[in-house]
């Protein structure tokens, strides 16, 4: 049983054709862009006479074999972006697993466990935070009430996000996407077949000092927020380097105060973010961090996010490996640095996420680009690890 290259490859130049005016492809979630993008998704399956559905908050899903049936396996990823982003984040895991299904179909496969591919909403978003479609999905959002404020911001009600937990019935997640960075590039590695993912923890920092003329106000006299800023970033680099690879620290947001060129600034905010494979060893990163902030300088630190680093099933690693030696294609074994919607499904199931190589690691990026024989590569070894699966029904 074979992918079909040219449909595989039809199916993501078509949904990549749903965007925002701009650079690149803009399907931000919640839009009309990312609306049309799972109007597409369903349009698709429906012309190949596979089953669809969507729950309460929009998440899609097509299934192929008995799909009342427990111990389905769930294919995923995203269609949403960031903005002015790449063709291949998230649309490449869901058109890919779209493409299993119909191989799938058209060689009348007898499936023991139904296969359904989802595509989630909202991996991108910021207002609800990410991988939001299928942390939804897996009944993992918690209702406090910072929540039910950005809430409001958003076209859903608790009820719908309630109503879409829906995970029961499925025990094995599969997501293909690319690596985000060059270690398969680099190495000349064909497939990563990844073990871990890494947690992510973040902090909000306000550095505070006092706005004055900035014409009038003597070097020797000022307190500049923003210098006092520049001192904790480079001291965060620091923390973090002396932890060593692969930790890493980003302060990817940061606003001055009032922002006007003949002010001296009299706050900075800014959001510092640590991710790594152990929880104990990013707390303690950013834990020298405060220390060092609080001791020397007037700030303000609050924690915004904690995500543990999750680990993904050892079956579905041995599996894909066995799938990858078969057919003689190179793979190693890595941990993904980036967050993804396999994160979220491995809480709750057994979850596997298999990379290729993207040209120089470029992402979120108009740039974003992987070769056509890597996404073939990548939809037979998803191919080949679901038809593993469909040999063992307890998928444990």
């Amino acid at each position: 049983m074979n992918i079909n290259r040219q449909r595989l490859l039809s199916m993501l130049e078509e949904v990549n054709r749903i965007s925002a005016e701009g650079e690149g492809v803009t399907r931000l979630a919640y839009t009309a862009e990312e609306d049309a993008a799972l109007d597409w998704f369903v349009e698709t399956c429906d012309a190949h006479s596979i089953e669809t559905r969507r729950d309460a908050m929009g998440n899609v899903f097509g299934t192929v074999g008995n799909s009342s049936g427990d111990g389905g396996i769930l294919i995923g990823s995203h269609l949403d972006t960031v903005k002015e982003g790449g063709k291949y984040d998230g649309a490449l895991g869901v058109v890919a697993g779209l493409e299993v299904l119909m191989a799938l179909k058209e060689n009348g496969e007898r499936l023991d466990r139904p296969v359904t591919v989802a595509a989630f909403r909202g991996e991108e978003a910021n207002i609800l935070g990410g991988t939001f479609g299928s942390r939804a999905f897996c009944g993992l959002v918690g209702f406090d009430d910072t929540f039910m404020e950005k809430l409001e911001q958003t076209p859903f009600t608790e009820r719908e996000i309630r109503e879409s937990a829906g995970h029961e019935g499925y025990s094995d997640y599969l997501e293909l996407h690319i690596e985000q960075g060059k270690s398969l590039e680099n190495s000349g590695t064909e497939i990563g077949i990844v073990d871990a993912i890494a947690g992510i923890r973040r902090l909000d920092v306000t550095v505070y000092g006092e706005a004055a003329h900035s014409g009038t106000m003597a070097m020797g006299e000022r307190d500049d927020a923003l210098t006092h800023a520049a001192g904790l970033l480079l001291e965060f680099e620091r923390i973090v380097n002396s932890f060593g690879a692969p930790y890493v620290g980003t302060v990817g947001t940061f606003s001055v105060h009032p922002n006007l060129a003949n002010v001296v600034p009299g706050r900075v905010d800014f959001v510092l973010e640590v991710r790594g494979p152990e929880i104990d060893m990013m707390r303690r990163i950013t834990e020298q961090f405060t220390e060092y902030a609080e001791a020397g300088h007037n700030v303000k630190i609050s924690e915004n996010v904690e995500k543990p680093p999750s680990a993904l099933s050892d079956v579905i690693i041995e599996y894909g490996k066995s799938v990858c030696r078969e057919a003689g294609v190179r793979y190693e074994v890595m941990m993904s640095g980036a967050n993804h919607d396999a994160n979220s499904l491995s809480s709750v199931m057994n979850s596997g996420l298999i990379f290729i190589p993207c040209l120089n690691g470029v992402s979120h990026n108009p740039g974003e680009y992987a070769a056509p024989e890597d996404i073939v590569r990548g939809a037979e070894v998803l191919l080949g690890t679901v038809m593993k699966l469909q040999g063992n029904n307890c998928g444990q």
